[in-house]
């Protein structure tokens, strides 16, 4: 009969049997390796990033940094940021964010640094690479340091995979960079609580969870995320996991009700508001199913890129994924795929809930759930900006698989240096995905550069046809000779038609068309346009409106440009702009005191306002009230010194009342500006003659005629 064994001698052979992988002891002083390997990932991140440091604003950096009125306010405009949507300081909308965290970072780099390229690409570099480290350090803690190769592997795909350039090389995506940074450096907090129990990592984790949401509130997933880590992976503590969820609950609970406030106030919550051009999913008339079919495609597409992450493009709008049913064999691949990741993570993680394939194939579904527009639509179809929190169980599963299949034990240092196999394996991946991210980096180095890439990757594309063509118009209007400026504009004409032909509907497409003719002074073709733009509009039209004035006002058209102007008035009774236009208007029709009006009233508005400074004066000029024109003429050069025009229109005021020396003075002034201008030497010699000087008088009309 056997000898009964002691519970000491039955769980002896079990830890013999176990392999396990002891780290090597560091020495005093020393860093530790995994310490030097976390520095090595953040190497590696600026290394291949350090190309964008070229780049400059591209896409939408525009409404978050350059065009943003909040920021160009510096540091004094972080209370507005906080308290107003996240497009505000660019443009109102009924359907806006609430992502206060990127605009004040962006806020605080213009009040020491302008508006330098450099340094918002800087930032977002460095950001990127304490992102990686803390994905590391991360993994590491979650695996108890076992598996401290699966967590360097699976955070160097992470920092050389190409689908991360969007938001690396895209400076307003540093609202994803700080909401990935704040997420984790949260969730390191919390498994230290979870092995310490010291309360103020508890609260640490707390406040940082909710900067992650203030930054971007798609981390809203991991109230999934988080009890997945802390109940099931590591479950060594229940009383301490409920904490942190209830932590994590309340900072949502904090950041929904700020959200609500701020977009309430200004209606700006309108979640139904989405446009086809920004996702081709709220198209009017698409059927459930068809929505549902082509929203799966687009989650298939997620996992090609996710392997083979080419080609990659800025813009998935229409007409680049097609509208598709059930009945589509792609549609029902996806879907296949799928249910297969769910059923065998869900079986994988009934058996076992520490379960290292099961937790990052659940990680990346749940990450990914929100921006899939199946249950609820979101502001695009597709960008692969949205895989950046799902990627990590792709490059888990990965590194994973690499031990399992390749390695056939666990991974240590040893067998990461010296295994052949390994090396052939991850090498080339690992030097192919760099070669494309650094090749995909030069692809953001403008807007004109990114939408010439990217149309020729996706030509049926209607904004990138749109944006290509208004970027080679906008470029021209810089161009001084008239000659080259048209020829170049009419090379930017076609891309904008063809992005008309495949969206008839589309609005802005028309009205750049409707700008690029009038920049040409093409004036019956541009008002076509707007028109047609104006009939497009679902709102009041506003801009459409002025648009059609400003045409008519070039065709000498005033009455009608008078009565859009009126129409500007009534949809915003404090567009000093269109009081402007319309005193330009009656000033040109002779109506004086009608012109008058309208100056003050745009005056008062818009001190500022300089056509209605400017024809004001004109106003008083043409009553002969010199004085008064005088004042306003030199209101004008208060606000733009290097204008001739205010200082020739004062010197002849001052030549009417006889005041020669003063008409003098300000000659001398507008030809110091120009020295070219014919007029200013006939005034001068008009001037010196009048005072007697005949001398100079003839000196400066001989200058006069050689001009």
């Amino acid at each position: 009969m056997a000898k009964k064994q002691t519970k000491s001698q039955i769980a002896k052979p079990a830890i013999q049997n176990k392999a396990i992988i002891q780290m090597p002891k560091e020495a005093k002083g020393k860093l530790s390796m995994h310490i030097k390997l976390a520095i090595c990932l953040g190497v590696i991140s600026l290394i291949i990033y350090a190309n964008t440091l070229r780049n400059g604003f591209t896409l939408d950096d525009a409404s978050a940094v350059t065009e943003n009125k909040f920021v160009a306010k510096g540091i004094s405009a972080i209370h507005e940021i906080l308290f107003t949507p996240y497009h505000r300081g660019y443009l109102a909308t009924s359907n806006d964010l609430y992502r206060p965290l990127s605009l004040v970072i962006f806020a605080v780099e213009h009040q020491f640094f302008g508006v330098n390229p450099l340094v918002y690409h800087f930032f977002n570099i460095i950001l990127f690479a304490c992102c990686v480290i803390l994905l590391f350090l991360f993994l590491d803690k979650l695996f108890e340091r076992k598996k401290t190769v699966v967590a360097f592997i699976a955070s160097l795909l992470f920092a050389v995979h190409p689908i991360h350039t969007e938001v690396v090389a895209n400076i307003k995506s540093c609202d994803e960079l700080l909401c990935f940074f704040f997420t984790f450096l949260c969730l390191n907090m919390f498994i230290k609580y979870v092995q310490t129990g010291k309360i103020t990592l508890l609260i640490a984790g707390f406040f940082l969870f909710l900067l992650s949401l203030l930054s971007k509130e798609t981390v809203i997933t991991f109230l999934a995320v988080v009890p997945l880590i802390f109940f099931f992976y590591r479950n060594e503590n229940k009383k301490r996991s409920a904490y942190i969820f209830v932590s994590t609950v309340f900072a949502t609970i904090i950041f929904l009700a700020m959200r609500f406030s701020v977009l309430n106030y200004y209606y700006a919550n309108d979640l139904t508001n989405i446009s086809f051009i920004d996702n081709i999913l709220a198209k009017p008339g698409l059927t459930y199913e068809s929505r549902i079919a082509t929203a799966i495609l687009i989650l298939g597409y997620y996992i090609k890129l996710l392997f083979i992450p080419y080609p990659l493009v800025c813009d998935y709008s229409y007409n680049t994924i097609p509208f598709v049913h059930f009945s589509d064999p792609r549609v029902l691949l996806s879907l296949a795929i799928y249910a297969f990741l769910i059923f065998f993570s869900i079986q994988r993680f009934r058996k076992n809930s520490k379960d290292s394939f099961a937790f990052g194939i659940l990680f990346s579904l749940i990450t990914i759930t929100l921006f899939s527009n199946i249950p609820f639509l979101i502001g695009t179809p597709m960008g692969e900006r949205l895989l950046f929190f799902p990627s990590i169980g792709f490059c888990l599963i990965i590194a994973l698989l690499i031990e399992k299949w390749v390695v056939r034990s666990e991974l240590n240092y040893q067998s990461l240096l010296k295994n052949t196999f390994l090396k052939v394996l991850l090498l080339p991946v690992i030097i192919i995905f760099t070669s494309l991210t650094i090749t995909r980096n030069n692809d953001w180095k403008d807007d004109y550069t990114l939408y010439k890439t990217d149309l020729r990757k996706s030509l049926n594309n209607s904004r990138l046809n749109n944006y290509y063509g208004n970027e080679i118009v906008k470029n021209a209007l810089t161009e001084k000779d008239t000659s080259n400026k048209r020829q170049i504009i009419m090379q930017g004409i076609p891309y904008i038609k063809n992005a008309i032909s495949i969206y008839p509907d589309y609005r802005d497409a028309v009205t750049n068309m409707g700008r690029a003719y009038f920049s040409i002074s093409y004036y019956d073709s541009a008002e076509r346009y707007f028109f047609m733009a104006y009939l497009l509009t679902d709102s009041n039209g506003m801009v459409e409106i002025k648009n059609l004035a400003n045409v008519y006002m070039e065709e000498k058209k005033y009455t009608q440009a008078i009565k859009l102007f009126k129409k500007a008035i009534e949809i915003n009774p404090n567009d000093d702009d269109a009081y402007g236009q319309l005193a330009v208007s009656y000033f040109n029709i002779s109506k004086y005191d009608t012109s008058e009006v309208y100056c003050i009233k745009a005056l008062n508005l818009n001190p500022e306002n300089m056509p209605a400074i400017d024809h004001l004066a004109g106003i008083y000029y043409i009553k002969n009230d010199y004085a008064k024109a005088i004042s306003i003429f030199k209101k004008t050069i208060e606000l733009n010194p290097g204008n001739i025009r205010p200082y020739t229109n004062i010197s002849v005021c001052y030549l009417n009342l006889g005041k020669n020396d003063s008409a003098i003075y300000y000659l001398n002034k507008a030809i110091s500006i120009d020295p070219t201008a014919k007029r200013s030497y006939e005034l001068l010699s008009k001037a010196y003659k009048a005072a007697g000087n005949l001398e100079l008088s003839n000196k400066y009309e001989t200058i006069a005629q050689q001009k």
